[in-house]
């Protein structure tokens, strides 16, 4: 008679969720990255095993969910609870992946795709897209489950409880699509009409293929997963032609931050000595000017307008017309990533 198997290691994890300063549990942070303790993430300065590297956190959490349970049980040590400190679509598919490794195996491909269109800001599929936003979007006011927040407050309570329902409701999210289709039908039809649009012409792309940078014009504001997914490049510079004038917004994609495994982006420049030449170009004007990122932020932008600071994965700073002509621009970009001198 046949002895039934030993539970996996990850069998008596309980959820958690990391502040500012970490967990005094001991933890397993997963695609964020607590001060100690054993880690899987592709964040900078991770301290994931060579083994099992990958470019995306869930994809480094279902290598490790594959693992020889005594190396997981080597690994793990100690640990109690399994966590995260931020709240988005990479967390939540590896935290799946260690709580409850056969789902995230049954649809791996799936959540690799969600999580590569959040954390990548790029098109991959449809479905990938739609989890992307039920994720994001699970306790807005259009959110079908909203009630399931009710009187959380404090960003760490309500990440916590976010978690806890998409781990209980995993199959509901991954099988059943449809009903959260208010968290993303309207913005999906967004991006692939406009998709659409600029492969029939709609954009203008010029590319810069040995040093990493695309321009892409259009006429009026694009989704950045447009620009991104059509940009060809990690470096991408959106020139928008509107009635009132020519606005300027440049980002390193955040391709470029990540540690990756299977593809390497050009190294980040420091932008700000650009903004410094760029503002130097412009003619006079009050109030605005050209404004750069420190390049340790996951997106660092370089814009033409209201100086100020932007929430990760946000796109809402205030731009404004700028006096400089487009030629003029896009070759002080190329000559500064080039690292060509400037007259």
């Amino acid at each position: 008679m046949s002895l039934p198997p030993s539970p996996r290691p990850t069998a008596h994890l309980r959820l958690g969720f990391a502040g500012p300063t970490g967990s005094s549990e001991s933890h397993l942070s997963v695609d964020g990255m607590t001060p100690e303790g054993p880690n899987l993430s592709h964040w900078p300065g991770n301290r994931t095993p060579p083994q099992w590297k990958a470019d995306l956190s869930t994809g480094i959490a279902l290598r490790f969910a594959r693992a020889a349970p005594e190396e997981q049980e080597a690994f793990l040590g100690d640990v109690e609870v399994v966590l995260n400190d931020h709240y988005d679509t990479d967390g939540f598919g590896s935290l799946l992946a260690i709580l409850r490794p056969e789902l995230a195996f049954a649809h791996e491909e799936l959540l690799l795709a969600a999580a590569a269109t959040g954390d990548f800001g790029s098109w991959h599929t449809w479905r990938g897209f739609a989890i992307d936003r039920v994720v994001a979007k699970l306790a807005a006011a259009e959110s079908p489950v909203r009630g399931a927040f009710h009187g959380i407050e404090g960003s760490h309570d309500r990440s916590l409880a976010r978690y806890r329902w998409l781990i209980d409701h995993a199959e509901d999210v991954v099988r059943g699509l449809g009903q959260f289709a208010s968290l993303y039908g309207p913005e999906m039809a967004q991006v692939q009409q406009e998709l659409d649009a600029g492969q029939r012409g709609a954009l203008q792309r010029r590319r810069f293929a040995e040093l990493d940078f695309a321009v892409v014009t259009s006429d009026g504001p694009r989704h950045r997963m447009t620009l991104n997914t059509l940009a060809g490049a990690y470096r991408v510079l959106h020139v928008q032609n509107d009635r009132d004038g020519t606005r300027y917004r440049y980002h390193d994609r955040t391709e470029t931050w990540f540690e990756l495994v299977t593809f390497h982006p050009l190294p980040r420049r420091d932008l700000r000595p650009l903004a410094a030449m760029l503002d130097k170009l412009e003619p006079a004007r009050d109030g605005t000017a050209w404004c750069a990122d420190a390049p340790t932020e996951p997106i660092p932008e370089l814009w033409f307008g209201v100086p100020g600071r932007q929430e990760y994965g946000q796109v809402t700073r205030v731009l404004h017309p700028s006096k400089l002509p487009i030629e003029r621009v896009v070759l002080t970009f190329a000559e500064f990533f080039a690292g060509r001198p400037q007259a």
